[in-house]
């Protein structure tokens, strides 16, 4: 799909009822601009704007529109994509080095997530609980659209602490009780283009 994309509409910085806000991400891909334009709705018990709404707007370096996603959210904390600051790139290195809180790796990353070089997406759509955030996870295709991996989406979820390009694995390692902590480690078959868990423990917090 081909097209321009105005970047004009849709820039609202306060978080009041049933308006737009736009988190634009240009430092973490070398292909690829994103804007992240969520909806927030008033929620009357909570007293803020919650989102109700995702659109990830995928251009390229020429701010051409490549693609289009809509994104269903689940609960997001106030503080999520107010602005571009909470991201990461394993690719450009932009925040690589910052410090993770709560299993927190950002609102959005960037990272090569199936090992075929190509620059993949992590998108948070839930704050989650003692776990840490939920993420929907895109992968690249040849084409240079964006596919979602329903494995990592609705099996992994937690966003890899560590990625191990040599062994084609990537591991979780979120919080399991007061004093453990699961380490998760998945494996990707490049030629079944699937992924298997391969390793299951529990280490101390």
């Amino acid at each position: 799909m081909k097209g321009i994309y105005f970047t004009a509409v849709l820039i609202i910085t306060s978080c009041i009822p049933s308006q737009a806000q736009k988190c634009r991400y240009t430092k973490l891909s070398y292909k690829f601009n994103f804007e992240v334009i969520v909806k927030r709705t008033l929620d009357t018990d909570l007293n803020y704007g919650r989102i109700s709404a995702m659109t990830l707007i995928v251009l390229n370096k020429k701010d051409r529109l490549v693609q289009k996603i809509n994104i269903s959210p689940g609960y997001l904390f106030e503080t999520a994509f107010k602005n571009d600051s909470n991201s990461r790139s394993y690719v450009t290195g932009k925040n690589r080095r910052t410090e993770v809180y709560d299993y927190d790796f950002g609102d959005f990353i960037v990272a090569d997530l199936n090992f075929d070089g190509k620059e993949d997406i992590a998108i948070k759509f839930d704050s989650g609980g003692n776990g840490g955030p939920l993420y929907t996870f895109y992968m690249q295709d040849v084409t240079g659209h964006f596919k979602i991996d329903n494995f990592l989406t609705d099996t992994v979820g937690s966003f890899p602490a560590y990625i191990n390009l040599k062994h084609k694995t990537i591991t979780t390692q979120i919080h399991a009780n007061v004093h453990q902590e699961a380490q998760k480690t998945f494996k990707y078959n490049s030629h079944r283009k699937k992924w298997h868990l391969i390793k299951w423990t529990m280490v101390e917090a």
